[in-house]
């Protein structure tokens, strides 16, 4: 399998509010592309998040976006009133926080490490 793009899809219960809430998040100013009527979505690194208002059934997934100074964003989430769990560590291996949008969808955080050492 080549893969030349991936897109994750969420199920909001209201798109208006959903979608201020990850511009918020993701600190973009709106989406990036509208492919069709109710559905936004949001370039985040190599993935597509898309958004499109539903059902919401949590699944028990967790969507993990990777950033460069995991303690300033987990800072800025807070003061945002998103409230990051604590950092988690696994030892050796990595550092995360998690945290749920306005449906409980699950997020979290955890820094790009270099594994080239």
């Amino acid at each position: 399998m080549r893969i030349s793009s991936v897109t994750v899809g969420i199920s909001v219960s209201n798109l208006a509010e959903s979608r201020a809430w990850y511009e918020q998040l993701l600190q973009k100013p709106g989406p990036d592309i509208e492919p069709q009527e109710g559905v936004v979505e949001y370039r985040v690194g190599d993935t597509w998040l898309q958004l499109f208002e539903g059902v919401v059934n949590w699944n028990g997934g967790i969507f993990r976006i990777g950033v460069p100074e995991i303690h300033e964003e987990r800072s800025r989430l807070v003061k945002l009133g998103m409230m990051p769990t604590e950092l988690e560590e696994v030892p050796g291996i990595v550092s995360y926080c998690e945290f749920c949008d306005p449906d409980g969808n699950r997020l979290g955080l955890y820094p790009v490490l270099d594994r080239t050492t």
